[in-house]
This record gives structure tokens, C-alpha cells and sequence, in this order.
């Protein structure tokens, strides 16, 4: 005969846990450096050109990352 159990309730978050976490507040772009060459930083792109870029770099021999991809792209622009 199985014992059932009662399913264990899960607490909410108290409200100064909640301001705690809200207030920790996250890093900017140069809190967010990574060694002494690499910055990272958000990039917001829109859907449409996220597929285009998809297309494109699936086109390519290997696989390639998207953000090798927009990283190449950069480079080949900046030259």
C-alpha cells in the first residue's frame, strides 16, 4: 500500500527578499569587462535581421556562431 504525502507548499517570497534582489541591480558594460581586450555589452537586434543573419552564416562551410558571425561582420566594416 503506498503512503500518499501531502504535496509540501512552497513559501512566497517575503517582500525584503524581493527589494533585496531588485536593489542588487546588475553590472553596466564596464563592470562587465573581461580582461583587458574584451568588453561585453548588450546588442539588441530586431527579429528581421536576426534572420537574415541566420541565413547567412548557415550558408557558410563549419558551423559559425551568430556572434562570431556579427563579429566578423564588425571587423570586415571597421576595415
Amino acid at each position: 500500500m503506498a503512503v500518499k504525502r501531502k504535496a509540501s507548499r512552497v513559501e512566497k517570497p517575503r517582500s525584503h527578499d524581493i527589494d533585496a534582489i531588485i536593489n542588487r541591480g546588475g553590472k553596466t558594460s564596464v563592470e562587465s569587462a573581461v580582461g583587458d581586450d574584451e568588453i561585453r555589452f548588450t546588442l539588441r537586434i530586431s527579429a528581421k535581421m536576426t534572420a537574415k543573419i541566420d541565413k547567412n552564416r548557415k550558408n557558410m562551410i563549419g558551423n559559425v556562431s551568430r556572434n562570431q558571425w556579427i563579429l566578423e561582420a564588425i571587423d570586415k566594416q571597421l576595415r
